[in-house]
């Protein structure tokens, strides 16, 4: 796989992530939202890493 198509992988990883999160968050329990927010945000990281250092 190129870099373009693992960077749109981890964006599609780190979106999905966020969102049920954010519904962990406020439906349910806040610690295990937060931490699934803190997961989600690990691989957005990766994928910012991926576009800095591609050039």
């Amino acid at each position: 796989m190129n870099k373009d198509r693992i960077r749109n992988v981890l964006n599609l990883i780190f979106m999905i992530m966020a969102v049920i999160g954010v519904i962990i968050y406020l439906t349910k329990d806040k610690m295990t939202g937060t931490y699934v927010i803190l997961i989600a945000m690990c691989f957005k990281m990766a994928e910012a890493s991926l576009r800095m250092f591609n050039k």
